[in-house]
């Protein structure tokens, strides 16, 4: 009997030396919760793609990042989807823009509007030169890269599109509502950089320079010449063919590549960080979502040719090749 209560009062001892054990680990203090970021800042929390390699971090921002800073008073959320799908439910505090309104068309050809209009339309929706911009469409960031593009040329400083955009959010089940969004004008101040567009004449200029690459994001066939969507058919002399939708993921919620899928994509193709990068396409649209791309990748030196096919491929005094041929 007297052995049965020793191993007891063993055993009994042990229970409690364990338990207090536990309850000292539980004391400890808890790990620091990562800090809150904003767009251009570097300190991205948790749930951003920072791991996944991207240079330039700030500049593509997640849902569950957005849905904590919904209420930054300096943040502006620019929904560039369809207005009719705007009315139907929105990011809250997201105001709806037409990509579309940051464009003019020069002759034939429709280029990026001038300084004045730009600073216009985005003043009239709350946006000032301050204001942190995060940008997001439901067609796999081609409109977001727009306008991502046309602000950056503008030389707005605070910059990031939405990762999945709003199908994500949508699908995730986040807030979403009906109610516009009202803002009061700002002062937009547009300063054009010219180092992040091209023209026609950049272009011919520097045509065969092994400095500069030509970056052809439009579909194989359209760079083969076989789909001709203007007089000619064809591609720029020297042109390397990198087809934007190569930049995305595939699904319901098309999100940005990893930054290593990317990287490897543009070094196979020779479109490396060291050379001056000149994007194009058919319009400048999904040349702007490449440029993007790049930039996102930490390609310093990146410009979109803004009249892209549409201006080459219909201009007879302009050469081309035909890479099927």
């Amino acid at each position: 009997m007297k052995a049965f209560f020793r191993k007891f009062v063993v055993l009994s001892s042990a229970v409690a030396a364990m338990a207090l054990l536990a309850a000292c680990a539980s004391a400890q203090p808890a790990a620091p919760v990562a800090q809150q970021s904003r767009p251009g800042e570097s300190n991205k929390p948790a749930d951003t793609p920072q791991a996944t390699g991207y240079a330039r971090p700030e500049l593509l921002v997640e849902t569950a990042w957005l849905a904590t800073n919904l209420n930054d008073p300096k943040l502006r959320i620019l929904d560039v989807r369809a207005a009719d799908k705007y009315q139907q439910g929105h990011i809250p505090g997201a105001i709806n823009l037409n990509s579309g309104q940051l464009d003019q068309k020069y002759g034939e050809v429709q280029d990026v509007a001038p300084a004045e209009k730009v600073a216009e339309v985005l003043g009239n929706l709350g946006v000032g030169s301050d204001s942190k911009v995060v940008i997001y469409d439901d067609a796999s960031t081609l409109s977001a890269g727009r306008v991502f593009w046309v602000m950056d040329y503008y030389s707005h400083p605070s910059l990031a599109i939405l990762n999945g955009g709003f199908p994500k959010w949508d699908i995730e089940k986040r807030e979403v509502t009906r109610q516009a969004t009202k803002v009061e004008p700002a002062k937009f101040t547009t300063k054009a950089d010219a180092s992040k567009r091209a023209d026609a004449a950049y272009v011919k200029a520097n045509l065969g320079k092994s400095s500069v690459s030509l970056c052809d994001v439009r579909s194989p066939d359209e760079y083969t010449g076989k789909d001709v969507r203007a007089n000619r058919g064809g591609a720029i002399p020297g042109a390397t063919n990198v087809d934007w939708a190569n930049n995305v993921t595939t699904g319901a919620t098309p999100q940005m590549k990893l930054a290593s899928d990317l990287k490897k994509l543009y070094t196979e193709a020779g479109v490396t960080p060291e050379k001056e990068v000149i994007t194009y396409c058919q319009t400048g649209v999904r040349a702007a979502q490449s440029y993007y791309t790049l930039k996102l990748l930490g390609y310093t030196n990146v410009r979109n040719y803004d009249g892209s096919w549409q201006e080459w491929g219909n201009d007879p005094s302009l050469p081309l090749e035909k890479k099927g041929s």
